[in-house]
């Protein structure tokens, strides 16, 4: 390395990219990140699959700088948290640096609370098709991330999206589900209520935000869930009526992928390669109002 060059790398936990490249470079506005597959990568991968964090990818940057070595770095620096918020968010993974590559300019004593928690959660679900679609997709949310996130709150919903897919019930599942809806509800109420927007109901809100990006509305039967548990302490009640689980699973997975569609568009990166969620991951779940 010479005086004006750095190199900044980290292991990753979590990360399995559509097609599995065995390199892919992310550009960014700071320059580019290279992410690499680990040799082990199909150990670490049936690892994941049976319940284990293991480290898939690296991430990696190199170059030179003129003026501030410390500039340099900084606006690097700054980019992994988004590129990691980005990747978890995309795969509904844990994706989150463990550790340092040897000789990398930067290293962790320990990762802070900013970055997403390793925590085991199986093979995700893929929001994109292929590896094209996920390069795309990660580079927007990177290059959007620092407006976005004051606004939208982009960090707080990234981490509960997470929180809410390692449920430990469908009742859990749907009360985090249900607060990424208050974020997004309120968000609207702030955007909203200066323009005069009818925005005094949760309703309302939640009418308006799905109208500021030309989305549909957010599924009722969710809604009638949602207030039957809140109000009367179970997931089929006077609104939602005579449901089994796989019933309430399917309306939470109808609100996730509509969750999906608003990330996207608020980050513009245009729609979900796919609709992600059925009821079918959430069947057999534990159900303690039913």
């Amino acid at each position: 390395m010479t005086r004006n060059s750095y190199f900044i790398g980290h292991r990753l936990t979590n990360l399995i990219i559509p097609g599995e490249p065995d390199v892919l470079d992310i550009a960014t506005p700071a320059g580019a990140w290279t992410l690499r597959k680990d040799p082990r990568y199909e150990e670490f991968k049936t690892a994941i699959e049976g319940g284990q964090c293991a480290e898939t990818y690296s991430i990696e940057t190199r170059g030179s700088y003129s003026g501030s070595r410390s500039a340099a770095i900084d606006a690097f620096s700054d980019e992994l948290i988004p590129l990691c918020l980005g990747a978890s968010f995309l795969t509904a993974m844990s994706v989150a640096p463990r550790r340092s590559l040897p000789h990398s300019d930067v290293t962790f004593l320990q990762v802070g609370p900013h970055f997403p928690r390793p925590r085991a959660m199986g093979l995700g679900f893929q929001s994109a098709v292929d590896t094209a679609m996920f390069k795309r997709n990660l580079e927007a949310f990177v290059a959007a991330y620092p407006a976005a996130d004051p606004i939208e709150k982009i960090r707080l919903v990234s981490h509960h999206f997470l929180d809410a897919l390692a449920f430990w019930s469908i009742e859990d599942l749907v009360l985090s589900t249900t607060t990424i809806l208050e974020i997004i509800a309120i968000t609207a109420k702030t955007i909203g209520g200066p323009l005069r927007v009818p925005v005094g109901n949760y309703a309302q809100r939640l009418t308006y935000a799905a109208t500021r990006f030309a989305l549909p509305p957010v599924p009722t039967d969710f809604r009638d869930m949602r207030n039957d548990l809140v109000h009367e302490g179970t997931l089929s009640g006077t609104g939602f009526p005579g449901k089994a689980a796989s019933d309430c699973g399917l309306a939470t997975a109808q609100a996730l992928d509509w969750i999906d569609l608003y990330v996207f568009a608020t980050l513009r990166m245009g729609k979900p390669g796919r609709a992600r969620f059925t009821a079918e991951p959430f069947r057999g779940a534990n159900s303690f109002s039913l």
